[in-house]
């Protein structure tokens, strides 16, 4: 990873870039991914998933990478260090094929560290669900009850299209809140959604999240592009899949710290 340092000393006060926070990073995918930052992953994750992680499916151009599937294989990028609040952002783009997704998202479980609940924010693009953004929440603790908490947010209202429009998008995670949001047609900020961590006053709002469900461990963030295997539940999600090859491209991810 290629850290700025940039400071400058003006009436006694030192300056320092935000390039310089701790953990910080911009991957433009120039050429490629950056391998101090990302591994290209083998294997699989399992059902509703139905195919195998392949680094070749990824795809290098001067400026962005897709990531593709076919005839069984898929690509995922993962992030070698584990990351904290912050915001999470980047832009793509996806194809049209029933049956795929593709997303940016934060994960982390007890395949991470033995104990650890499994804990995911999603920004999810599934074309069998058409033109939305399907966000998310999951907590599930070791040996116990899978919860989620999803919104689909319809992006015509903000003049896009993830099939024709290149997608700028991310989250803003904290202790107590996680922010969704967008850069519109005309490139204004807009928010899609907000959630919180409930605040102890004995109701739980719709925009609230249990305290104990709320997502607190440094986690890994993630960029894919995969297909359901036609499962009772991937028939749900992400949807039928007929075989098709599909695509997802990334222009850039990027990470800042809160």
């Amino acid at each position: 990873m290629k850290t700025k340092l940039i400071s400058s000393l003006v009436a006694g006060c030192v300056f320092i870039s935000p390039f310089t926070y701790a953990n910080y990073f911009k991957d433009n995918f120039s050429w490629g991914y950056d391998n101090a930052i990302w591994n290209a992953r083998s294997g699989d994750n399992g059902s509703p998933f139905g195919c195998e992680f392949s680094p070749a499916m990824i795809k290098p151009s001067q400026q962005g990478i897709t990531l593709s599937l076919s005839q069984g294989a898929c690509a995922e990028l993962q992030s070698n260090n584990f990351y904290g609040f912050g915001k999470v952002q980047g832009s793509v783009k996806s194809g049209n094929t029933q049956g795929t997704v593709s997303s940016i998202f934060t994960y982390t479980s007890w395949w991470d560290s033995p104990g650890r609940a499994w804990q995911e924010i999603d920004i999810e693009l599934l074309p069998s669900l058409g033109n939305v953004v399907h966000t998310n929440v999951i907590y599930q603790p070791q040996g116990g009850t899978y919860q989620s908490w999803e919104k689909d947010i319809d992006l015509s209202q903000f003049g896009l299209d993830y099939r024709e429009n290149l997608l700028t998008i991310g989250f803003d995670w904290s202790s107590n809140s996680i922010r969704w949001y967008l850069y519109d047609a005309q490139g204004n900020e807009q928010t899609l959604r907000v959630l919180y961590k409930d605040n102890g006053d004995g109701h739980l709002a719709e925009n609230e999240i249990p305290a104990y469900a709320w997502p607190m461990d440094n986690t890994k963030i993630m960029i894919n592009q995969w297909n359901g295997d036609n499962s009772t539940e991937g028939y749900y999600f992400p949807g039928q899949y007929y075989g098709s090859p599909s695509w997802a491209y990334y222009d850039f991810i990027e990470y800042i710290p809160q």
